[in-house]
């Protein structure tokens, strides 16, 4: 996990200040460089090469780069780049990295594997280009105008330097209200924009012209679900999830996992076996997984650490605390019990395996069934009741993923359901099959809101933290098998249940109560609800909303409405306030 800042004719002094909100995500070292085109400045957490000789920006006699992520295999790059002439002179995977984007240029990208944010500059060509790995596991914001240019790994970082209130993007935000995510390169600053996945963004800073290009889309291979599963596939599935978790493990300090009694953290955990494992719960049963995690554990050499997670709080400041790291919310209320986890593992650790990604790479939602036409879980009995009536897929599928009310909000705009649709088709890629299109919708967009999240959260505790399955490797591996085949006799995740039968405790690989990171949020919600209601009718934003039929409560334990209501509120205040971004960086 590191920072990476570059800026290109904006008013204040390149200064150490500027990256003051960058310093959790590198503690270790800060380092600057410019050439009077380009400012250009680091803060690094240390992780693989832990002396100065990995401290960034690096440069050799055309690039100079800062870079954010891991290069799984950057000995084998290493070891062609050696082959073909180059002397490197460090043991950090930065120097690889620079001196195969000097022979290669982007060609190497697609050689890659393990995630990457990164910024390089051609200095004789004066070319700045933005680069994000292929699905999105680093951040990387850039606000780019005739004027002046700003990249940065926090969206936060580039308001503090550009010192403008941010024009507000209603379709953003119109999506979060709904969805909790928003698509594409969108933010809810409409000058800000996200790098795609699998994209590099060539900026030529005497022109100051902006070419975006797609180097791999990885969700949308050329043989995709073509192969029949098979004994030798699950057994092929289970050597290359081994050897992925494997591979994520590299580093020169210790690492652990989170390991939460599912399916996906408990195989991670299995396969590296950790001295330690992290599990973090409620004392609420229906927010509880301890025995499964314990479970996992019984066999191996791993002791697990559970933290419980805090039950009594002031609601408002914690969450104005978390959203001065957390500054683009998305998906879920997880972000309270995970900062309880991260706090704890951050005293011991710099490096946590996790399995996000794992539900969508292998099909473990419920959302897939009801959408389907089928139910087994009474706690979506009501929306399945509702879905019946609903002839077509994609609506239906639409309703699965809708998680706001949207009445609460004056600002909303309908289309945004037309979007999700027309993202939703387009992800069918010319085929009939529902479930294909779900699955890639979820892997291209709601996996960016989880994966936001990781890294917001990570940072914020200057931690790193790695998907393991969200290999490459095992990414194309998975893409090749017929889609119907991740889910056969009407279990979720069939073909990752095969492949941990003999790693993982029974117990585990046959639950059928999968409850995923869950937090009682309507809980906190109506033990706040007063204080919520003060904070919501006294914004400075409440024009924003419907204030009449709006509760301040929680229907159920569970129910998030008005936690994403309050969140929004939060952010709109924090970074939308004339004068606060400036106030921020002074």
């Amino acid at each position: 996990m590191c920072g990476i800042l570059a800026i290109k004719g904006t008013n204040p002094p390149f200064h150490h200040v500027l990256m003051r909100s960058l310093r959790k995500r590198g503690p270790d070292a800060l380092g600057f460089w410019t050439d009077g085109h380009l400012n250009l400045a680091h803060t690094r957490l240390s992780i693989i090469g832990l002396d100065e000789s990995g401290t960034q920006p690096i440069e050799d006699d055309r690039h100079v780069i800062a870079y954010n992520g891991e290069i799984y295999n950057f000995m084998e790059i290493k070891e062609r780049l050696r082959q073909a002439g180059e002397h490197l002179h460090t043991s950090c995977d930065t120097e690889v990295l620079l001196r195969a984007w000097s022979r290669w240029g982007p060609e190497i990208l697609t050689k890659l594997t393990g995630f990457w944010a990164f910024v390089i500059y051609d200095k004789h060509a004066h070319t700045l280009t933005l680069v994000r790995d292929q699905l999105g596991i680093k951040p990387l914001y850039y606000w780019h105008t005739e004027q002046f240019t700003c990249v940065a790994s926090l969206l936060r970082t580039v308001l503090e330097v550009v010192r403008q209130t941010p024009e507000l993007d209603y379709e953003a935000m119109s999506e979060y209200v709904r969805y909790q995510f928003t698509f594409g390169d969108k933010t809810f600053c409409k000058h800000i924009k996200k790098v795609l996945p699998g994209h590099y963004i060539e900026i030529d800073l005497n022109t100051n012209t902006l070419v975006d290009r797609c180097y791999e889309d990885i969700l949308a291979p050329p043989d995709q679900g073509t192969r029949e599963l098979s004994e030798d596939i699950i057994r092929e599935t289970k050597d290359l999830i081994v050897q992925c978790c494997q591979e994520s493990t590299i580093s020169d300090t210790a690492y652990t996992t989170f390991c939460s009694g599912g399916m996906d953290s408990s195989f991670i955990t299995s396969i590296t076996r950790p001295e330690v494992a992290y599990h973090c719960n409620y004392s609420d049963p229906d927010c509880n997984e301890t025995f499964y995690a314990r479970e996992v554990v019984a066999s191996l050499p791993t002791r697990l650490m559970v933290v419980n997670a805090q039950e009594s709080f002031d609601l408002i400041g914690r969450l104005n605390n978390l959203i001065e790291d957390f500054d683009e919310p998305t998906i879920g209320s997880v972000i309270l019990p995970l900062d309880d986890l991260l706090t704890q593992v951050k005293r011991r650790y710099k490096v946590i395996l996790t399995g996000t990604g794992g539900d969508e790479l292998f099909a473990g939602y419920v959302r897939y069934q009801l959408t389907l036409g089928k139910c087994f879980q009474d706690s979506y009995r009501a929306l399945y009741e509702r879905m019946k009536t609903v002839e077509d897929a994609g609506t239906r599928f639409e309703m699965t993923h809708a998680k706001g009310d949207t009445k609460l909000y004056a600002f909303y705009d309908r289309q945004v359901e037309g979007t999700f649709r027309g993202h939703f088709d387009s992800c069918r890629n010319g085929s009939g099959n529902d479930l294909h299109a779900m699955l890639t919708f979820d892997r291209r967009y709601f996996l960016a809101g989880l994966l936001n999240i990781d890294d917001k959260l990570c940072g914020r505790h200057s931690l790193e933290s790695r998907p393991s399955f969200l290999h490459q490797s095992l990414v194309r591996h998975v893409l090749r098998i017929k889609p119907e085949d991740l889910i056969r006799n009407d279990q979720l995740k069939f073909l990752l249940k095969r492949a941990a039968e003999t790693v993982l405790p029974a117990s585990i690989v046959r639950r059928t109560d999968k409850m995923g990171f869950t937090t009682p949020i309507g809980t906190f919600i109506n033990d706040s609800a007063d204080v919520v209601r003060e904070q919501i009718t006294g914004s400075k934003f409440r024009s924003f909303y419907n204030l009449k039929p709006i509760r301040f409560t929680a229907e159920t334990k569970f129910s998030r409405e008005v936690f994403g209501l309050l969140m929004l509120d939060l952010w709109l205040n924090r970074y939308a306030c004339p004068g606060v971004a400036r106030a921020a960086a002074s």
